[in-house]
């Protein structure tokens, strides 16, 4: 038979203790969420007379065409900041690990201004058809918008062009 051991009872009680005294609970019951500042997140609509930004690429889909395997292409997306208020990039991500966004504003683009974010495709390895998406997170509605790069590699095993 276990004996009881009182230690790992009052450890146990004082875990359970902390762990549940951190929530904090409104009226209703619910998991508060003032600490959420990027609208596209919050859990209140967003008025249309709210100061917001916009972002607006001039072109969301990139296409290399034909691209020799090896070489590394880099592409250029321009954006402008439609909105009323600063638009800030926090992150730009990419679906692979060949494609690397290299370059990106650090600081808020006001209201009317441009920006772009800078990609490297590295073809090496990648013979076929390849599509890659890149990912930029902003406190723009939506938060998230995705660009793509597609390109057609070719080397030196290639028999034909599409």
């Amino acid at each position: 038979m276990k004996r009881w051991n009182s230690k790992l009872f009052l450890f146990r009680f004082a875990a359970f203790l902390l762990i549940f005294s951190g929530c904090e609970w409104n009226e209703e019951g619910k998991v508060s969420t003032d600490l959420i500042h990027i609208p596209a997140t919050a859990s209140t609509a967003v008025s249309s007379s709210d100061a917001l930004p916009a972002i607006a690429f001039t072109e969301a889909l990139v296409e290399l065409g034909i691209v020799t395997e090896g070489t590394q292409a880099e592409v250029v997306f321009l954006f402008k900041n439609t909105g009323t208020a600063p638009l800030i990039l926090s992150d730009v991500s990419t679906s692979c690990g060949c494609t690397l966004a290299e370059q990106w504003p650090r600081h808020p683009i006001e209201p009317g201004d441009q920006g772009e974010v800078a990609v490297r495709f590295d073809s090496r390895g990648r013979v076929g058809e390849n599509r890659k998406e890149i990912f930029v997170v902003t406190n723009a509605v939506p938060s998230t918008t995705t660009l793509v790069l597609t390109a057609e590699v070719i080397g030196p095993s290639s028999t034909e062009l599409r």
